[in-house]
């Protein structure tokens, strides 16, 4: 039994998704800047930049992005914006630092919690965190009128990778 859960432990470490590690001095693309930058990376005009994010789903519907549609740029940007605005309130690997004083604790995302609530939830858990960065919940306040809804999909991204 021991050599099948040592076995199982080095498979799981061994399957974590390695999330790309942004330059200290990166700063992510916010407003229109990102349909501008998306566009050049993905060779197409800013306006179909936003037609492209504009067909993505807003989580309401409980379905997440098809695969294929987040790539290495989304997932740098994802690493970025954490790095720079989530980590603060939700450390850096997931772990909240304690919070100050008369602040609620966040959420932690680290262990298998929401490893197993994506593996069990799906796109369903997936839509509900995307709408959790979008609008806002509690203290945490929403990004939706800031970052696109590719952006916030790859922050759902970088949130189930931890």
């Amino acid at each position: 039994m021991r050599i099948f859960v040592g076995a199982l432990v080095l498979v799981l470490a061994g399957c974590a998704a390695t999330r790309p590690q942004p330059s200290p001095h990166a700063k992510p693309h916010l407003g229109d800047e990102w349909f501008v930058w998306r566009a050049s990376t993905l060779g197409i005009s800013a306006d179909q930049a936003r037609a492209r994010d504009a067909a993505l789903p807003d989580g309401t519907d409980g379905t997440a992005p098809p695969a294929g549609t987040l790539d290495e740029n989304t997932e740098l940007e994802a690493a970025i914006l954490w790095s720079k605005q989530c980590a603060r309130c939700h450390g850096e690997d997931g772990i909240p630092p304690p919070p100050e004083e008369g602040r609620p604790q966040p959420r932690a995302w680290d262990g298998m919690g929401p490893t197993m609530g994506f593996a069990f939830g799906g796109d369903k858990m997936r839509a509900g965190i995307y709408k959790t960065i979008s609008r806002g919940r509690g203290s945490m306040p929403g990004w939706g009128d800031t970052l696109s809804r590719e952006q916030i999909w790859a922050l759902v991204a970088q949130v189930e990778a931890f």
